[in-house]
């Protein structure tokens, strides 16, 4: 009985708290990931830190922040050879707009458009366990987005949101290869891609 009572309670702050939607001039809020609802834990917003800021009723700009390293090492099975030794940045800075289109009770349907660049790099030491051998890669990633998603207010400064994007990336760079004490440099495979997908599990939302 108790819990029936507690959660009730919970849902009647949800219905109170989704009458005061966040979406007027000067709302705010701080954008986080969710890995699902199976897995509830929170990450960066795409990979870093995310902003949502209305410009002026129902029209948002949004930013995100992101950074990644990464560095891998795998022992050789000859244990005279060296490991071989991986290591990655990345730093990408993705602009946008956000158009609330539609809204019933808590719920707020919207459109964006956006775009990505990044940067990144990727050392391999040792690459087949070689010594002294060594393979640098230096990569640029353009790339913008058209978004459709909805918000759902559980409380006034609380939201959770999903949406899917048709993306659009281009990416090209450098690579620098050394092997048996030379080293040559040459363009990177380029590469472009056009597709439609989840932007994200969920987007949780915390306004103030």
């Amino acid at each position: 009985m108790k819990r029936l009572v507690a959660l009730m309670v919970v849902a009647g702050m949800a219905v109170v708290g989704a009458s005061a939607q966040k979406t007027k001039q000067g709302d705010r809020a701080w954008l986080f990931t969710l890995n699902g609802l199976s897995n509830l834990g929170v990450e960066g917003y795409n990979g870093g830190i995310g902003l949502l800021y209305y410009l002026q009723d129902d029209l948002g700009l949004t930013v995100g922040l992101g950074f990644g390293t990464s560095s891998t090492t795998v022992k050789p099975a000859d244990t005279a050879k060296p490991d071989e030794k991986t290591s990655s940045l990345e730093f990408t800075l993705t602009p946008g707009l956000r158009f609330n289109i539609a809204s019933s009770g808590p719920i707020v349907g919207y459109v964006g458009v956006g775009v990505g660049v990044g940067i990144g790099s990727q050392t391999v030491e040792n690459p087949q366990h070689v010594s002294g051998d060594k393979l640098e890669i230096s990569s640029m990633n353009f790339g913008g987005a058209v978004t459709l998603g909805a918000e759902w207010f559980a409380w006034s400064n609380v939201s959770l949101g999903a949406s899917y994007s048709l993306n659009f990336t281009m990416s090209s760079g450098k690579q620098k290869v050394t092997s048996g004490g030379t080293t040559t440099e040459q363009d990177a495979p380029s590469t472009m891609m056009i597709g439609l997908a989840p932007s994200g599990a969920f987007t949780l939302s915390i306004y103030w």
